[in-house]
């Protein structure tokens, strides 16, 4: 009788270190090492080092496309999914970014080619939409940068 409550005591104390543990191990919604800036192109980086990759826009307040654009980022290819998505106010008042995360947490190594996708609402004046209707996200820009990941 005794052994019941100890096994449940035991089960549920291990469930809860496995459910913790993950949230301990890195925290949510945060970026990990240093930050890779594509913009500045091809580039070296050390191997096996924790960092992310945060692009995206700014947005005036007001624009009434907020919430239209998209950013993918490729890696050698093939689309990456975004850790986090984080929107801030830029200070000025006037203007928010809505920035896309990918976080790295045990490095790359090697040579590897990201590019970065820019996709905006069309508009049929700025953006045009070649048929689709309004407000279709269409690509708008592309940029690849080479990484070589090296010791």
């Amino acid at each position: 009788m005794r052994r019941l409550p100890i096994a449940f005591v035991m089960a549920t104390t291990l469930l809860l270190g496995l459910t913790a543990a993950p949230s301990m191990a890195a925290p949510k919604n945060q970026p990990v090492g240093d930050r890779v800036d594509l913009r500045e192109g091809d580039q070296d980086f050390p191997a096996s080092t924790p960092f992310h990759i945060d692009h995206g826009f700014a947005f005036t307040i007001g624009d009434n496309t907020i919430g239209l654009s998209d950013f993918v980022l490729d890696m050698d290819g093939t689309d990456l999914t975004a850790d986090f998505i984080r929107w801030s106010h830029l200070g000025d008042g006037l203007t928010v970014s809505e920035l896309w995360y990918y976080n790295f947490p045990s490095g790359l190594t090697g040579i590897h080619v990201f590019t970065r996708h820019y996709f905006n609402a069309c508009n049929n004046d700025t953006v045009p939409c070649d048929g689709n209707r309004i407000n279709t996200p269409v690509e708008t820009f592309t940029a690849s940068a080479i990484v070589t990941f090296s010791p």
